[in-house]
């Protein structure tokens, strides 16, 4: 696969010092991720991008007071509210792609990248759409990484090959710090909206072990996925994305 990069800076993804992992893990305790599946949580979704993105000048105002697209109802959609206190304070969009739903919203607009993944048969989980509650968030600053891991859960339950996503430019050092995500210099608008993105894109499968050794919050355990993507074959209610290590 021929990739065009940026030029980012080289190195290892960021090791968090042992009193910043203690506080992530410890914000991570108030934190419950819970898929989106009845009309009411959809919507509170809806209606919080579209606070977020018209807060940011993303998008024009309208009557209706969501904002909501086609990827939202495809079959292979995951929506992902996270709560504080049970509060909505962010939520994303996470896509399975496979040799069943080819389909995503990174792969239409970075196809260049992105096709020869689907034409050998690659799982890719795709994030998109992330927003968040603005005053909330500045309160949160470990919120990131939160919705980091919960991309990361979806990636290991999945079996991905390579996880992708399509984010602002003043966003793509984040995901380069981070995890040490591969930065894609070409840039698309995005529809609808008023910006444009670039990809991002990491091989989960081969790089997850060494992910792990640096951001070992970012670990998960089965029944905790499954818990989360299969709450119907668990004898118990879904609660939340929790690591079971800090």
């Amino acid at each position: 696969m021929r990739v065009h990069k940026a030029n980012p800076p080289s190195g290892n993804p960021v090791v968090l010092s042992a009193p910043r992992a203690a506080q992530l893990f410890h914000f991570s305790k108030r934190v419950s991720s819970r898929l989106a599946g009845s009309h009411i949580e959809r919507d509170a979704i809806f209606k919080l991008r579209y606070r977020s993105y018209l807060r940011a000048g993303l998008i024009s105002q309208n009557s209706f007071g969501r904002f909501l697209e086609r990827a939202d109802h495809a079959a292979n959609t995951y929506l992902m509210g996270l709560y504080v206190d049970r509060k909505l304070v962010s939520s994303l969009r996470l896509q399975i792609s496979s040799p069943t739903a080819p389909g995503f919203s990174s792969l239409e607009l970075f196809p260049s990248v992105l096709e020869p993944l689907r034409r050998s048969n690659k799982t890719v989980v795709d994030l998109s759409c992330v927003a968040t509650d603005g005053e909330l968030a500045r309160q949160y600053v470990w919120l990131p990484y939160i919705i980091l891991r919960s991309w990361i859960v979806a990636a290991e339950h999945f079996d991905a090959d390579y996880i992708a996503a399509a984010v602002r430019p003043q966003h793509q050092m984040f995901y380069k710090r981070a995890l040490d995500c591969e930065l894609h210099s070409e840039l698309r608008p995005l529809p609808h909206q008023f910006t444009s993105v670039g990809l991002v894109t990491f091989n989960f499968a081969k790089s997850a072990k060494h992910l792990y050794e640096n951001l070992p919050f970012l670990r998960s355990t089965s029944s905790e996925r499954q818990e989360l993507f299969e709450p119907d074959t668990t004898p118990f209610k879904t609660t939340g994305l929790h690591p079971s290590v800090p």
